[in-house]
């Protein structure tokens, strides 16, 4: 019995040692590769931003890297030989360059193409003319039936079209509110510390926030009876996040994109979401329209497309979504704080005053509720101050 398990064992050392090899990885793109992200829109502004991704092995040296990224010059070509400039002075920094062009007066009926120049080359993007963008013809939400999760919903059309490829961008503003809502302030004048009523615009409660959505959001009427989508999901968001807490605003932008493009944003989408697993599929290699007119054979990432745009916006007032849970939020205890030289102490361990604490029968104030500054500043979650100049009251 013992010598079975020995031939056993032996099979087993000499099954697994047979697996391993050396792995020898092909790295290529010495000198990096260019990254492109935007696309050229046809009746509105366009924005277009490169950068530079080089590998861990990469001999290029710092100097070089930034040699070329100084370099980098971008326009805008029109197949009547008009010229767009980039509009956005800064140029380019250490990662990339940022380039912004007015097409609001271009004509729709011309071809265009990207146009990027630097020390390495040229580059451009394929030349192609705008697609109608189709219509908008509804944002929605849904809740799910556990009301754990939100769907932000499209209904759009195509008319006299079949197949339509679409291509959604999203921006999202949100109102939010500190943990805490400050009555006063602690001020100094002539070295003395006094804790004095706040003026309610200088509020430091209410902020907004702004961002895009990092979802590749593609669809297809492609199979379909009509070309048209009803309720499509663009993507969800959980009940505990606090964009829905007040007031979340949705603007979507929709773009009709050609079928290279919805393909090449497909294998995008793939990658981005399905790598990572033991099962998951490989990386395919993303190859998109820019090409170096040097070098045709030269890796570069990034499609440009060619389009116009229409859009829309969505406003979802918490008090009748009836959607966000809080989660139980862990706030320090509070100081009641009466005197001037207490004041000046937690005024610069970086507190700040509260609202006004009384006795029990009401008639006499103890002093004033201390809080660390986080608690009572919404700006140090990120957000500003500025108010969206149509932002719906928040009724709460």
């Amino acid at each position: 019995m013992k010598r079975y398990r020995f031939v056993f064992l032996l099979l087993a050392v000499v099954a697994a040692t047979s697996c391993v090899y050396d792995y020898q990885p092909q790295i290529d793109g010495e000198g990096g590769y260019l990254i492109v992200e935007g696309n050229i829109v046809v009746g509105g502004q366009t924005d277009i931003s490169t950068s530079w991704s080089w590998s861990l092995v990469d001999t290029t040296q710092s100097d070089e890297r930034w040699r070329i990224l100084a370099s980098n010059k971008m326009h805008i070509e029109a197949s009547d030989g008009t010229r767009y400039e980039n509009r956005n002075a800064a140029g380019s920094w250490y990662y990339g360059s940022r380039g912004v062009f007015d097409l609001r007066e271009a004509d729709p009926s011309l071809q265009y193409r990207l146009v990027i120049e630097n020390d390495k080359g040229t580059y451009v993007s394929s030349w192609a003319s705008p697609l109608p963008p189709g219509q908008i013809d509804s944002l929605s939400y849904r809740i799910s039936e556990d009301k754990t999760t939100m769907s932000i919903l499209v209904a759009a059309h195509s008319d006299n079209t079949r197949d339509s490829y679409y291509r959604w961008t999203v921006s999202e503003t949100w109102e939010y509110h500190a943990d805490v809502a400050s009555y006063y302030k602690y001020v100094e004048e002539n070295g003395k510390g006094d804790v004095v009523r706040l003026d309610p615009k200088e509020s430091l409660y209410y902020c907004w926030s702004s961002a895009r959505r990092p979802e590749i959001m593609t669809g297809t009427t492609q199979g379909l009876a009509e070309d048209r989508l009803a309720d499509f999901q663009l993507y969800t968001i959980g009940n505990h996040d606090p964009r829905t807490s007040i007031v979340y605003r949705t603007d979507v932008q929709q773009m009709r994109i050609p079928e290279d493009a919805w393909r090449y944003w497909q294998v995008m989408k793939r990658n981005s979401s399905d790598v990572g697993g033991l099962f998951s599929p490989e990386p395919s290699e993303l190859r998109g329209n820019v090409v170096c007119l040097e070098r045709p054979e030269e890796l570069v990432l990034g499609y440009v497309g060619v389009m116009s745009v229409t859009t829309a916006r969505l406003y979802i007032k918490s008090y009748e979504a009836r959607f966000y849970k809080a989660p139980r939020a862990v706030l320090p205890t509070p100081d009641t704080l009466n005197t001037p030289s207490d004041w000046r102490e937690a005024f610069q361990k970086g507190w700040a005053p509260g609202d006004a604490v009384w006795d029990e029968s009401g008639s006499r104030m103890l002093g004033y509720e201390w809080w660390p500054m986080y608690c009572l500043d919404c700006r140090t979650k990120g957000g500003t101050k500025n108010r969206p100049f149509d932002w719906p009251n928040s009724d709460i």
